[in-house]
């Protein structure tokens, strides 16, 4: 969702509320079954735009109405759908939807350093996990969400395959980094897209390259030596993800050489040859197996068929707290 939240701040921040008023949906609470989780958010403005989504679209068109009402009173409401029933008239009809949804809708106030929105921005950019509490209107509540930063990915390299990676990696949403020794190969026309671009000497990828525990390197230069100088750096770093482009033979040999800095459970955080096996032959190709493996790792999930999960494929519950 945090791809969406970064749209949602974009259209915020490009508001004229000279002219404009605007409203914010929250999903804050889900019994059953339901497109979108608690957290999902969609951002509204008079004119009838909106960002996001709180639903499949069997809501939105609702939400819309009761926003304007919250614009023009200026308070915030808490709205509960039921989709549960599929022989009444309700919103859920046609679409799958089994459940039932409690949506906060709040006005926001551009003045107010403090309205939700400005709290989000301000949350994404700090790059650490964050509980955020929201009280509820009418003594309903509060809703608790824990906000984790996007994952950044760092691109060890830039050469050409690493073009349709960075592509994706952004269209996913992700934080992106191009990091090169040779400045020739980070060219805007190739990696515009990219957040950063960092011309960095390979013996100081750990001190100027941005690491946190969200972040995944992947190893993408075809240059052994280059290669194996960052290895040795990011071994001594704690980036939980480093992935190895190449044949298997490549990486080990690149894991023997660097066998000095290998320590303890480090193997499980190297994974090599990058990726996971959806028969990956060209580089747009490579990149959808690379990135796939990625949210695999850091969501904590199978990456197996969906076919064959036997739990539901979103974690239920009930995301309000009594006061």
């Amino acid at each position: 969702m945090i791809h969406e939240f970064q749209q949602i701040i974009r259209a915020y921040r490009k508001t004229d509320f000279n002219e404009r008023k605007a409203a914010l949906a929250t999903v804050v609470g889900l019994t059953g079954s339901g497109y979108r989780r608690p957290g999902a958010r969609m951002y509204i403005t008079d004119d009838g735009m909106w960002i996001g989504a709180i639903s499949g679209g069997c809501l939105e068109g609702d939400a819309l109405r009761k926003a304007r009402e919250v614009m023009m009173t200026g308070t915030a409401r808490l709205v509960t759908y039921d989709t549960s029933n599929p022989d009444g008239e309700n919103f859920g009809i046609g679409l799958g939807c089994n459940g039932v949804l409690d949506v906060l809708i709040q006005p926001i106030d551009p003045t107010e350093a403090d309205n939700p929105l400005e709290t989000l921005d301000r949350i994404m950019q700090e790059r650490r996990p964050v509980s955020l509490t929201t009280s509820l209107p009418d003594g309903a509540g509060v809703f608790t969400e824990e906000l984790k930063p996007d994952i950044q990915l760092l691109v060890f390299g830039g050469g050409y395959d690493a073009v349709p990676l960075v592509k994706l990696a952004k269209q996913v949403g992700w934080r992106v980094v191009v990091t090169d020794d040779c400045v020739a190969h980070l060219q805007p026309r190739r990696f515009g897209e990219a957040d950063e671009m960092l011309a960095v000497p390979r013996d100081q990828v750990r001190s100027q390259v941005p690491i946190d525990r969200y972040s995944a390197a992947v190893l993408i230069s075809h240059n052994f030596k280059y290669d194996r100088a960052v290895l040795q750096e990011l071994l001594q770093s704690d980036i939980p993800y480093i992935g190895l482009l190449g044949p298997k033979k490549r990486g080990d040999a690149l894991l023997a050489e660097v066998a000095d800095f290998v320590k303890g459970t480090d193997l499980d955080r190297v994974f090599w040859p990058v990726g996971l096996d959806v028969g990956a032959e060209t580089p747009q190709e490579i990149a959808l197996s690379v990135v796939t493996e990625i949210q695999a790792f850091f969501r904590k999930a199978s990456a197996q068929p969906l076919k064959y999960k036997t739990a539901p494929i979103h974690q239920t519950g009930q995301a309000l707290v009594d006061l």
